[in-house]
């Protein structure tokens, strides 16, 4: 039997809680989660937020629920029984509006004080019905408990999305002995027409719960699964990219760098060591803080981020000349995508360096198309794009990089007209 069928059987026999126990890095095992009484703490905050959230299907079903069968009742029964049916409809759709807001804007429960809620829930269910069977006049008495049984459909669904189909069963087979129960405190006999019809009606409405709930929980079971995958694979693509990104864009420099032919003068052989040595010190320091996770945000404008990468490029022996003016909209970029542009920008220098065949560089920072470009200007050699396809610098250090935040780049470059490098990000 495949994984998938196995999840979802999982997911039918003990409800939503199959979720709350799918680790950020693997399928769930199913069969190790007991009922509602998982670790919460080992669970992911997504998918216990997702669990709290099913819960919203029933609970907005009886808040629509509630005024549509009054309604009907009413309108076929006059006055008969109102008081009663009508307080019953008030209290039930107030209460479960604050449900819905405080499953909202809760901050979630323990697991096991949820289970206890919906055995509170059953409760409340089988007191009003029994308070409207007895209330209610005799004549309209079914139809009355009709009312107050849409609590109880409600229940059935929230176990069925809890609990799973067992637990959901067990209440669909109590209901036939309870229904008849109301049936009989309503001074009416069992075998009446009209109770007997009415009853059916109400097993039905549970049937029909628990085969929708069910429905909606193999829908959740396989979104949330599909989702988990998609979310994994881009993850593990994002993480490889950005090793290979910062890879490329500090170990393998330095040793490019290092590979270089030494030069045969023994002054340049030393100021050619002592560069590499400062390179090797300035990638010490990148690779060190690309171990210890994102930059944090900082109030700093994009032109500071660029005056600091074309320092770094100074030790490199580019001279660059930036210009740029701190504007309002500069201050506005985010902090990925001043980022993202800073790295490219780099890259982008690095390049000059090592192929363009000159030590200067001109950085332009302006605002087009709604957003902030960067334009690299040189005057060296410049290369033909159709002989030299872009390469995993090109691609990925800066035209990827670019695109994962909503900006884009282009080089436009010619033998011996040098090469200007555009990249744009938005606001």
């Amino acid at each position: 039997m495949s994984e998938s069928v196995t999840f979802l059987r999982a997911m039918l026999r003990k409800g939503s809680s199959v979720l709350g126990a799918s680790p950020a890095d693997e399928a769930p095992n199913p069969d190790s989660v007991p009922d509602w009484r998982y670790r919460e703490d080992s669970a992911d905050s997504m998918l216990m937020r997702a669990i709290r959230y099913s819960a919203l299907g029933p609970i907005f079903y009886r808040v629509a629920a509630f005024p549509k069968v009054y309604i009907g009742f009413a309108v076929s029964n006059g006055s008969a029984g109102i008081v009663p049916v009508l307080g019953t409809t008030i209290f039930a759709v107030l209460l479960n509006v604050f449900a819905v807001w405080w499953v909202v804007r809760g901050r979630g429960i323990r697991a096991k004080t949820s289970g206890r809620l919906m055995y509170v829930d059953l409760a409340v269910g089988v007191v009003l019905t029994t308070l409207v069977a007895v209330a209610a006049p005799t004549e309209v008495q079914p139809y009355a408990v009709d009312v107050a049984w849409t609590w109880i459909v409600g229940t059935v669904a929230l176990w069925t999305m809890s609990f799973g189909l067992p637990a959901a069963l067990v209440l669909l087979i109590a209901a036939f002995p309870f229904r008849a129960f109301l049936t009989w405190i309503g001074g009416l006999p069992l075998d009446h027409p009209l109770a007997v019809s009415r009853s059916v009606g109400c097993m039905v409405a549970l049937v029909v719960a628990i085969v929708t709930t069910a429905g909606i929980l193999i829908l959740l079971g396989v979104g949330t699964r599909f989702a988990l995958g998609i979310g994994m694979r881009r993850g593990q693509r994002a993480e490889r990219l950005r090793t290979q990104r910062v890879l490329h864009d500090s170990v393998l420099q330095t040793l490019e760098a290092m590979g270089l032919e030494a030069p045969d003068d023994e002054s340049a052989t030393a100021q050619r060591l002592a560069e590499m040595r400062a390179t090797a010190r300035a990638q010490a320091v990148e690779l060190r803080r690309e171990l210890a996770g994102p930059d944090a945000p900082s109030a700093r404008g994009l032109a500071a981020d660029l005056a600091e990468v074309a320092t770094e490029m100074a030790r490199d022996g580019l001279r660059t000349q930036l210009v740029a003016a701190e504007t309002e909209e500069d201050y506005r970029l985010s902090h990925a995508r001043r980022t993202a542009i800073r790295d490219a920008v780099r890259e982008a220098l690095r390049n000059t360096v090592k192929h363009a065949g000159t030590k200067q560089v001109v950085l332009r920072v302006e605002e087009s198309d709604g957003g902030i470009a960067v334009i690299a200007r040189d005057q060296g050699t410049g290369f033909s794009m159709l002989d030299r396809p872009p390469g995993f610098g090109i691609s990925q250090s800066i035209m990827a990089r670019l695109a994962e935040v909503g900006g884009r780049g282009t080089i436009d470059s010619h033998p011996g007209r040098g090469t200007r490098v555009t990249l744009w990000v938005p606001h």
